[in-house]
């Protein structure tokens, strides 16, 4: 049985792996959570989300970014996860997208380690997109919902 100091040693490292291996995942740029909350201006389509879904899904994955975007009842909700320059990038372009009103910043902040292993979206019907579109199944299946996360916190309330 390892002592607890072996044990504190393999955490240390453990710790400084993941560490690196999130700062090559962002380019060795800060890695950054974002998190918002905002209303539709009206309300979107099944195929309205299935445009959404696969333009971020695929823009998402050119640039690294994990997180989870919630639609439901002309409301958003996301977390975006990645390196510092694509996260102000798409920030920047949520903030002038005509399909949102009243957004609210939740938060902001540096990251050591990402809450999401991939980006996915949850909307109505959103299971639809396995039996039909199954080159886009990976977007809305197995979705993360790490319970801690603050953005999850405020859903809940």
């Amino acid at each position: 049985m390892p002592n607890p100091r072996e044990i504190t040693r393999a955490t240390f490292i453990a710790k400084k792996i993941l560490k690196c291996f999130n700062s090559v995942m962002s380019n060795g740029n800060p890695l950054i959570s974002l998190s918002y909350i905002s209303n539709t201006v009206e309300e979107i389509s099944f195929l309205g989300n299935l445009r959404l879904l696969a333009h971020s899904f695929l823009n998402n994955q050119k640039h690294n970014i994990t997180g989870l975007l919630i639609y439901k009842n002309k409301q958003f909700a996301q977390v975006i996860e990645g390196d510092e320059t694509a996260i102000e990038h798409i920030w920047s372009k949520i903030q002038r997208d005509s399909r949102h009103k009243d957004i609210q910043l939740l938060s902001m902040k540096t990251i050591d380690i990402r809450s999401f292993t991939k980006w996915s979206m949850l909307f109505p019907e959103s299971e639809k997109v396995i039996e039909y579109f199954p080159d886009m199944a990976v977007a809305v299946e197995d979705i993360e919902m790490p319970a801690n996360h603050p953005l999850f916190k405020i859903l809940a309330n």
